[in-house]
């Protein structure tokens, strides 16, 4: 679409208005006669608008008699008509001849990388491996070899499952789709224990294989072996097993946090600097002279404007805007209420997720003390490395995480 707008531009073509009671026959012979007209737009029921090239609208004299219309000129556009009217300025035409010439160079180019579909991998460290494969801002865009792409990028990021690369004008659209994460599965044919993974107060326990060694109710430390993969029998002897158990025990946390006694109001004084500049490749043109700025507080609103053709297109040449509106801190005293919900909100945040059955909260002039009591599953699973008799005769199985 952008080369044949550019195509268009370089050509030169004319707005018309056609004129008369049957304005669609001018556009049916037109049709037969091979004359392309576009952006065609009803101005009224006798009327119609329309583009058309230099060559198609001096043939339509003959086509406007033949249909009973009139054919109105109502502008001119493109390359032919603004070096004509520059003619005697050779400077100007020169110029804008070398500008077109470095666009359409330009546009071989790849200049823009656009990476989607990542969630957990960092776009940089796409684009840097990217790189290293041969992808990267400035090459031409016949060098891209796809496959070498994607078994780079495979090789170097774990993470990364299958990319794909796609050149439309000026940009590379890479789209990349991670790897799903394995959970971590303890072997169901490899025996282990079953430890608790914080201290707590056991609510219930049901195993399902292995032997239990605590009840509802018992008071449990952090990597207590709770349920035991080493069963021992007088028939079979010692005997290990995968233990399964679902083990929901009360666990407690303590916070402590700063009641704030104040909150900042921002207001703007009516003060601003603008610094605006036009970055070609990677050299900054500046339009300003001091980079500093002088406001003790701001606000800084920035934003970047791409030359492109279309949304593909795009050229290494951008326009940055940046604004620095002067700001005035205010600290004002905030109301008790206010302030302890900000404190218990930054608590609750640090466990977030949990079943919370209850919550105690001491107040104190600075400092919001809350417990909260949750219920949760605090078994985890671990290796069986050693075992040991104990004093009643029973083999019991340890494990290291």
């Amino acid at each position: 679409m952008f080369f044949i707008k550019l195509l268009n531009f370089i050509r030169g073509y004319v707005i018309i208005l056609i004129e008369g009671a049957f304005p669609e026959r001018f556009l049916n012979i037109c049709a037969r006669r091979s004359i392309y007209l576009w952006n065609v737009k009803r101005v009224d029921k006798l009327s119609l608008k329309a583009n058309v090239s230099i060559k198609g609208f001096r043939l339509m004299p003959e086509i406007a008699k033949k249909a009973r219309c009139r054919v109105r000129l109502k502008g001119k556009k493109g390359l032919p008509f603004i070096l004509h009217r520059h003619r005697k300025r050779k400077a100007f035409a020169a110029g804008a001849a070398i500008f077109i010439l470095t666009m359409l160079v330009l546009a071989q180019f790849i200049w823009v990388i656009d990476v989607k579909g990542n969630i957990n991998v960092n776009s940089e460290q796409i684009l840097q491996v990217l790189e290293q494969a041969g992808l990267k801002t400035g090459m031409p865009k016949g060098n891209i070899d796809e496959y070498a792409l994607q078994r780079q990028v495979m090789l170097d990021i774990d993470e990364i499952a299958w990319i794909s690369v796609q050149i439309k004008g000026t940009t590379a659209h890479v789209e990349v789709k991670e790897r799903e994460p394995k959970p971590e599965i303890f072997p169901k044919d490899k025996p282990c224990n079953i430890v608790a993974a914080k201290d707590g107060v056991i609510e219930s326990i049901d195993a399902v294989s292995g032997k239990r060694l605590v009840s509802a109710g018992d008071v449990v430390k952090q990597g207590q072996l709770l349920v035991s993969g080493a069963l021992d029998s007088n028939v079979e002897g010692v005997r290990y097993v995968h233990s399964e158990a679902s083990i929901s025990a009360r666990t407690w946390y303590e916070f402590s946090e700063e009641i704030p006694k104040y909150e900042e109001i921002k207001r703007r004084t009516g003060k601003s600097k603008s610094k605006h500049a036009i970055k070609i490749l990677n050299f900054y043109i500046k339009f300003f002279i001091n980079d500093r700025i002088s406001y003790a507080n701001y606000d800084r609103i920035s934003k970047v404007k791409k030359l492109s053709f279309g949304k593909s297109v795009v050229l290494p040449i951008s326009f940055h805007y940046d604004k620095y509106y002067e700001l005035e801190i205010e600290q004002k005293e905030m109301d008790r209420e206010t302030a302890l919900k900000i404190a218990e909100e930054n608590a609750f945040k640090k466990v977030k997720g949990k079943q919370i059955v209850k919550k105690d909260i001491e107040k104190s002039q600075d400092i919001l003390k809350i417990t909260y009591e949750c219920l949760e599953d605090i078994g985890v699973k671990q290796d069986i490395l050693k075992e040991e008799n104990t004093s009643d005769g029973e083999v019991s199985g340890s494990g290291n995480d």
